[in-house]
């Protein structure tokens, strides 16, 4: 049986797995750093107090044998209590040294024997003079020893000293080690996490961005009234549901269009018959070929035919839209003179230009090459731009036709800029849909808002691009593009 597993449940697993990773590496560094506090201490209250004990030691002893001469010497009570001062605190600086001593931490075992040695010579107070009798008391303060003892004793406690220095240097050492293995560990758990969030990354792009992204190109193609664009999401999840609703929804979207276009065509084709008659019915009786008419019906009957043209061009656009959106529409593109077409196109717009008290102004381009496509089609995308930019326009402004050639392009680029009101920003996503018209010429200019979309449908049928943009000063500039001939 196949798991299958959510974004959230991903998005879960993925964050479980950089706490994982996060904690190790504080649980590692939170032990090292408790060895180094354990070392630390044992440095603190066990090494430094014998350091310190180990030195009150020695200069205690060097005390009771200078103040033991200075008494023998100078027979001053004073001195015999020096000595008997520095005697306490060598004896309890060495118990204390010897109480350090556990099976955690083991002290020198120099100490111990010191300390016997020590015990051992004064356990007998008698003193015996040069000639072998009694010293009172009196006269004497212990038993002391001979040189070579006192030397074995400095020379033990130097030795002992030396130690209680080593294992400090040694635990220094050890701190060392263990502050090098935190920082090696820590590197180590943070090149982990760093490893673990370019992984965590690539899982997301793989599993939400991607996908988003299928989604967003999906949504943008049917914004551009592309309904056959499938998105393929195989990652059993939400979004692979999401994207089986999408592609549900654009297939429903494309029937309705093809049933909304092949409606429309068989409408079309089914009024242009009738209304065909129709208008060469009025053409015989304004022509008085059935018989004179006065002046008054014939103006109405004028009326009536330029009325019946204008409806023939409006279902001559639906049938243009419905044509253009069969599939199986290829075209055969050939050779045509950039220059020669725009000319063309702006004498056929001379009387609306006059109409609208706007003039053209070509701006043609010095050995411009010549572009591939149906010319009858081009024509038709450049009547369709010049014609809208010639109503937009004010009156006594221009409008600018222009042919740009980019050496380094395999494309032609024409331009058409008028000096009208411009397009609002929140209608420029909308011009080159099917049937959109501003608003704010609803209601008193012609048209079914369907030049736009055939000429967009046409030039991208063509291999080119079309899109507008204001300009800075006044008015918009239209632009497409044409494959220009190899």
């Amino acid at each position: 049986m196949k798991i299958t597993l959510g974004i959230t449940n991903k998005l879960i697993i993925l964050f479980f797995f950089f706490i994982c990773i996060f904690f190790g590496t504080i649980l590692v560094l939170f032990v090292n750093v408790q060895k180094i506090l354990e070392t630390s201490e044992q440095i603190v209250s066990i090494n430094n107090q014998v350091a310190n004990l180990s030195k009150i030691v020695l200069d205690n002893l060097i005390n009771m044998e200078i103040n033991e001469k200075k008494f023998r010497l100078l027979k001053k009570e004073t001195y015999r209590t020096y000595y008997l001062t520095a005697e306490n605190f060598f004896c309890d600086s060495l118990d204390q040294i010897i109480i350090l001593d556990s099976p955690e931490h083991r002290i020198s075992d120099k100490w111990k024997l010191i300390r016997e040695s020590f015990k051992k010579h004064t356990s007998n107070p008698v003193l015996l003079d040069s000639s072998g009798s009694i010293i009172p008391w009196a006269e004497s303060i212990i038993p002391w020893a001979e040189e070579s003892l006192i030397n074995s004793w400095m020379e033990g406690i130097s030795t002992a000293r030396k130690e209680n220095q080593k294992q400090i240097d040694l635990a220094l050492i050890k701190i060392n080690e263990i502050g090098k293995k935190s920082v090696k560990n820590s590197f180590i758990g943070l090149v982990i996490l760093i490893l673990a969030g370019f992984l965590g990354a690539g899982f997301i792009a793989k599993s939400i961005i991607k996908p988003i992204k299928k989604l967003k190109s999906g949504i943008k193609n049917i914004s551009n009234d592309n309904y056959s664009h499938v998105i393929k999401i195989n990652t059993n999840d939400e979004f692979s549901e999401l994207a089986y609703a999408f592609n549900d929804m654009s297939r429903q979207l494309k029937e309705n269009e093809n049933i909304r276009s092949d409606f429309i065509a068989a409408l079309s084709h089914e009024i242009r018959t009738p209304l065909s008659s129709t208008q060469e019915s009025v053409k015989l009786i304004i022509e008085e070929i059935l018989g004179p008419i006065n002046d008054n019906q014939k103006k109405f009957l004028t009326i009536a035919s330029s009325e019946i043209s204008r409806i023939n061009n409006l279902l001559n656009h639906l049938l243009n839209v419905s044509m253009l959106e069969s599939d199986s529409k290829k075209i055969t593109p050939l050779p045509i003179e950039a220059n020669k077409m725009i000319q063309e196109v702006a004498k056929g717009l001379i009387s609306i230009e006059k109409i609208n008290n706007v003039k053209i102004r070509l701006h043609e381009c010095k050995d411009a090459p010549r572009v591939m496509g149906v010319k009858k089609e081009i024509i038709q995308v450049l009547g369709n731009i010049i014609n809208n930019a010639l109503k937009f326009s004010y009156k006594d402004s221009f409008v600018d036709v222009f042919v740009l050639n980019d050496k380094n392009n395999s494309a032609l680029t024409f331009q058409i800029s008028d000096q009208g009101p411009g397009v609002p920003e929140e209608d420029q996503a909308l011009i080159f849909k099917r049937y959109y018209r501003a608003k704010s010429v609803r209601n008193h200019m012609d048209g079914v808002g369907l030049g736009l979309n055939i000429s967009k449908r046409i030039i991208h049928a063509h291999g080119g691009i079309i899109y507008m943009k204001n300009n800075k000063d006044r008015g918009c500039s239209f632009f497409f593009t044409l494959p220009k001939e190899r």
